[in-house]
């Protein structure tokens, strides 16, 4: 009976272990069969994102194709738009002669910014460009960012702000070149977004671990904003067929540099609210025990009672920062509250309005105030509003124009209480140039000059003072050849070494003011400090447009004013008011055409000139730099070929349609369209056959490009 009692009980202990094996067997299938499913669903989601990163690589193939494909076209519509828009702004009466000045001149300077971003395109191509470090004033790249901005959007209603903070510090050591640059693509991006009610610049200053400093530079908008599929896409150039024009060239441009200068560059979006561009750069500081950069000279200056209203109160809110840096108590009123009520205003020492509240009302309230104290009264505009006539009455004592810096509101200040500036400001006014004329007007347009025009200043010697190799090249280029003797200096202290050898007795001066080390009001000053110097004439050339602005540099001790870009017609008569023993004459008719035309083979010089702003100058520039990136590609293009990397021979070849286009290479442009037919229809093996013709084409696109240039 025991026996059979312990059978059983082991025959169920056995039963028992069967059931859990097989449960366990159960278990671990169910499991497997979820480890197949999760794994099959995980390989085709991987494939799925393959796919799609696949497609998108096509995609930005193909619109970078487009890009360069189309860049000669593209130039060509631009130039034909510039024209059209030229007749329109004539054809209209409404404008005043500078109104339409300013448009025809910001329409040239749309197809320059084309130009400059394609020759900037090659030199990042061939490694060409240097990031320098040299001293510089942040206010000075700022303000030529606002003019060139406000002169581009003129008439537009964007609300544009500087922000900074009071800790910025006034002198930097960095790259001032690249950096205006970099700032100057991204807010050219945003305004050109449209339905933008306000953009701002916020500066701030973040100390770092080395002994270097750290600017963050942020726009930010209300626009419409990007989807993540543009944001993606945002640094990615291409030409956009819908539109005509391309997208991202000067943000690729932008980026590329940033990141040449050790910074970063990132933006954030969010559909329909608008975005953020935040870029971070590191500089030195030149003066770190230095912590007040701006100091008022008389501490009578300081803690006044300052009252501001603007028609944006954000903008009012920026404009309140710059007065509190001079421990200014201030107030800042709305609009809205302002215009329902005016206040008392006798306890202000400084009232900041906009211009459109002055009333005839308020101005006698105004003028009331004075009567029994001082009070100053500053009208507000905007540079981008200011195509109208500003608001001119006895009762205001200065004009601000937006977007502000801090030196701009500390110079206004001063010159308002007409108190002398300490030489460590470098704003020494100087007593306004003597023996010399001194030309406050407009330059006006001397119509039909042409490079030859500009021999009649043979044996002349002129200094050349930029710090922009491009706009450098342009000015040689012109005036090389005229018999006039050049000489370039790339800085304002290179200036007034050169001057002050005395080597060459200059016989003008060409100066840019926004520049490192030291800008042209300083160089300017420098150079009249010393009394022989005090009959050569300095003609100021630059992209700096203000009122206030252009008065700085005649109390420096400039001449005459000249605005960026160059206008040859400008150049000439500027020149002929200063240079010429007797008056100079316009140019003959006959003269203008008397240059012989020189045909060179596989190029079309008359067609890229065209693509090239009609700026011969500038297109040797583009030449140049082409022969640098491009001149020796056919040992790249046979190299690809043997190695059967045939989507690098067509994206080569893509590079090189667009840019043959543009320089009117025919020749080769043919060439390298039956390339990219027989990679289209995947004919790879007859590609062998064009290394030959390649090769022979682009050395003889070499030597017509030498010879040329040789000529220029």
């Amino acid at each position: 009976g025991l026996s059979s009692m312990g059978y059983a009980e082991a025959s169920a202990t056995a039963n028992v272990e069967t059931f859990w094996i097989w449960v366990a067997l159960f278990t671990l299938g169910i499991v497997g069969i979820a480890i197949l499913f999760i794994t099959s669903y995980q390989t085709q989601k991987m494939q799925q994102l393959h796919q799609s990163m696949f497609n998108k690589q096509l995609e930005m193939e193909k619109n970078q194709n487009l890009l360069l494909t189309n860049m000669s076209e593209n130039i060509h519509d631009i130039a034909k738009q510039a024209l059209e828009k030229s007749h329109h702004v004539i054809d209209k009466t409404s404008k005043s002669f500078r109104s339409k000045e300013k448009i025809l001149s910001n329409v040239e300077s749309r197809l320059l910014d084309v130009t400059n971003n394609l020759i900037d395109f090659l030199r990042l191509k061939s490694k060409k460009i240097e990031i320098v470090n040299e001293e510089f004033n942040i206010n000075n790249v700022l303000n030529e960012l606002s003019g060139t901005i406000c002169s581009q959007f003129l008439g537009s209603q964007v609300e544009l702000i500087f922000d900074i903070d009071k800790n910025v510090p006034r002198r930097l050591v960095g790259d001032s070149l690249h950096l205006g640059q970099t700032l100057k693509s991204l807010l050219e991006h945003i305004m050109d977004q449209g339905d933008i009610d306000e953009v701002k610049l916020e500066i701030s200053k973040f100390d770092t671990f080395e002994e270097q400093v750290e600017l963050q530079f942020q726009f930010s908008d209300a626009g419409r904003g990007l989807n993540a599929e543009e944001l993606e896409d945002l640094f990615v150039p291409y030409y956009d067929e819908e539109s005509s024009t391309y997208v991202g060239l000067g943000l690729y441009v932008a980026h590329e540099l940033v990141n040449m200068m050790e910074g970063k560059l990132s933006v954030q979006s969010i559909e329909g609210k608008g975005s953020t561009f935040t870029l971070s750069l590191p500089f030195d500081v030149v003066d770190k025990s230095n912590h007040r950069m701006y100091r008022l000279p008389e501490k009578v200056l300081i803690e006044k009672k300052v009252f501001i209203v603007d028609t944006n109160y954000n903008s009012a809110l920026a404009v309140k920062k710059m007065f509190a840096y001079f421990r200014h108590e201030v107030t800042v009123l709305s609009q809205e509250e302002f215009m329902k009520n005016i206040p008392n205003l006798t306890s202000f020492d400084i009232v900041v309005l906009h211009e459109s509240f002055f009333t005839v009302r308020l101005v006698e309230y105004l003028s009331k105030i004075k009567m029994g104290k001082e009070l100053k009264v500053v009208a507000l505009n905007s540079l981008l509003k200011s195509d109208k006539e500003s608001f001119v009455h006895e009762v205001i004592d200065a004009h601000l124009f937006k977007p502000l810096n801090q030196e701009r509101v500390f110079e206004m200040i001063v010159n308002m209480y007409n108190i002398k500036v300490p030489a460590y400001m470098e704003e020494d006014k100087q007593d306004e140039t003597k023996h010399v004329q001194v030309h406050r007007k407009d330059i006006t347009e001397t119509k039909g000059i042409t490079q030859h025009s500009f021999s009649v200043f043979s044996g002349k010697n002129i200094l050349i003072v930029e710090d922009n190799i491009i706009n450098q090249k342009v000015l040689l280029s012109l005036l090389q050849h005229s018999g006039m003797s050049i000489s370039i200096a790339n800085n304002g202290q290179e200036a007034v070494d050169m001057v002050k050898e005395n080597k060459v007795r200059f016989d003008l001066v060409l100066m840019d003011i926004n520049m490192p080390i030291m800008d042209g009001y300083t160089a300017t000053q420098m150079i009249r400090l010393d009394s022989q110097f005090d009959s050569m004439p300095i003609v100021s050339f630059t992209a700096l447009v203000l009122e206030s602005e252009i008065q700085k540099m005649f109390n420096s001790g400039i001449n005459a004013f000249l605005a960026k870009p160059l206008n040859i017609g400008k150049l000439y008569t500027a020149l002929s008011i200063y240079l010429a023993d007797t008056e100079v004459a316009e140019p003959k008719k006959e003269e203008a055409e008397a240059k012989e035309v020189i045909t060179y083979e596989g190029i079309n010089i008359e067609n890229g000139i065209k693509h090239a702003n009609n700026s011969e100058a500038l297109y040797l520039e583009v030449l140049k730099e082409f022969s640098t990136a491009y001149g020796t590609s056919d040992e790249i293009f046979t190299k690809l070929i043997q190695e059967h990397r045939y989507e690098q021979v067509k994206m080569l070849c893509v590079d090189m349609r667009g840019l043959t286009g543009t320089i009117g290479a025919e020749d080769m442009h043919t060439l390298i369209n039956e390339v990219l037919n027989k990679i289209l229809y995947k004919k790879y093996d007859l590609l062998v056959n064009y290394n030959e013709k390649y090769k022979l084409e682009i050395q003889t696109l070499n030597r017509s490009i030498r010879k040329y240039v040789a000529a220029a």
